[in-house]
């Protein structure tokens, strides 16, 4: 709540992480860019929505001091390119990429990437939405893959070794490959495993399709899952290409206290640090 007296009112964000099994809330300080609170929620058989709201209501996160809040969903999605993007047809394509989905419960969205000229299109459940609406009306949704990509071409555009990458980040939802080529966004696509062979599988066939080659090309690993399978993937990865780098989160991000928050995923880091 708002201070009263000398003090002053503080302004926070709430960020609201949405994945296969549960949901995290992160309040930040946008000011210090430092985490002040970190919660996360698996669900038991009750519905999402529900439970959100539930835990929405409580005063730790529905208060006047809460000044902005974000909603980052990690559903399945799929890219379109800028140039063939229509508006009115984001239902469409999403329908037909991802049919085995449900669309009456569903609300298609998308994030616009200018940077990457592509669009990221996803869909969020309706009742969901509309718990988070409820208790915060101007609450801001974004595809979580969307994120994670624009902050990669970033760090991309910073290297200047003339060899060609293929990013591979592993979270606890699943696997994520991006690569880049002339500035541009080349290939991304999206695994729903966390397995060490099905990753390495995954992976090694995305590299061979994209004629990236052992001896000079990197593979470049971001993994969030614990240092115990960052190793053993650096070392089976090894084995078959030459450069493999273990890329830590943090350092896709300027050295602010929240980008050493490790129990802050790297695609909320890109969201909330976007500007760094």
């Amino acid at each position: 709540m708002p201070a009263t007296g000398n003090k002053r009112y503080h302004p926070l964000t709430l960020s609201i992480r949405i994945f296969a099994d549960g949901f995290s809330f992160f309040v930040c300080d946008p000011q210090t860019s430092s985490l002040v609170r970190g919660e996360h929620f698996q669900m038991d058989g009750e519905p999402l929505a529900g439970r959100l709201q539930r835990e929405l209501g409580k005063s730790d996160y529905n208060n006047r001091q809460i000044d902005q809040v974000y909603v980052l969903v990690c559903t399945p999605s799929l890219h379109v390119p800028l140039e063939e993007f229509h508006r009115d047809e984001a239902a469409a394509y999403y329908a037909f990429a991802l049919a085995e989905q449900d669309m009456s419960s569903l609300r298609v969205a998308y994030t616009i990437q200018p940077d990457l000229e592509s669009v990221e299109i996803y869909a969020v459940e309706r009742d969901v939405e509309e718990a988070i609406l409820q208790f915060y009306p101007t609450a801001r949704f974004f595809a979580s893959r969307a994120l994670l990509m624009e902050r990669l071409k970033r760090y991309d555009d910073t290297v200047d070794d003339h060899s060609r990458r293929l990013y591979v980040c592993v979270t606890p939802e699943g696997l994520e490959v991006t690569a880049f080529r002339d500035g541009h966004l080349h290939l991304a696509n999206s695994f729903d495993t966390t397995v060490n062979a099905d990753i390495e599988y995954y992976t090694l066939n995305v590299w061979q399709t994209l004629g990236l080659q052992a001896e000079q090309d990197h593979l470049t690993l971001i993994v969030e899952t614990g240092d115990t399978q960052a190793q053993a993937l650096l070392s089976d990865f090894s084995a078959y290409v030459r450069h493999v780098d273990l890329l830590p989160a943090a350092s896709l991000f300027s050295r602010v206290p929240l980008a050493s928050e490790t129990q802050v995923p790297v695609d909320l880091k890109a969201l909330l640090l976007n500007r760094l």
